[in-house]
């Protein structure tokens, strides 16, 4: 089903549509990742973080990678070293992930509650209060 809307052409997918749509899209995360792993283990290549090479200060992301490799293995307290926010909101944002996933799947037009609007300002808050912790 489909109109133009707005100037725009609209799709509009039903539930089967939608989950072929995300198991395509993780599974298209999940081949890329397995290739940038790959990359990392065998090479010396990394992504670099653009606002480490503009500024000098790391950005609440950098440290990932390491962490990541980490975490592959059970190496905990280096990874928590490496990025702790990432780290400590991952229990926070998997579980978040998969209760959107399936909203998704399952409702047109799912929206954001207001206890999710408050959880991304308060991610969102701590992003930025890490960010500028990490660097004093």
């Amino acid at each position: 089903d489909s109109g133009i809307s707005g100037g725009k052409l609209v799709i509009h997918m039903n539930r089967e549509m939608r989950k072929r749509y995300v198991i395509r899209t993780w599974a298209e995360i999940a081949a890329i990742g397995g290739i940038y792993l790959l990359v990392i283990l065998l090479t010396p290549l990394r992504i670099p973080c653009p606002i480490r090479f503009l500024t000098g200060f790391q950005c609440p992301g950098c440290g990932v990678t390491r962490m990541v490799l980490d975490l592959l293995k059970l190496d905990v307290r280096q990874a928590f070293r490496d990025n702790a926010f990432v780290l400590l909101i991952l229990p926070v944002l998997v579980p978040w992930g998969i209760y959107r996933t399936k909203k998704y799947i399952e409702e047109d037009s799912p929206g954001y509650s207001i206890f999710e609007l408050i959880l991304l300002g308060i991610l969102l808050a701590g992003a930025v209060l890490f960010g500028i912790i990490r660097n004093i």
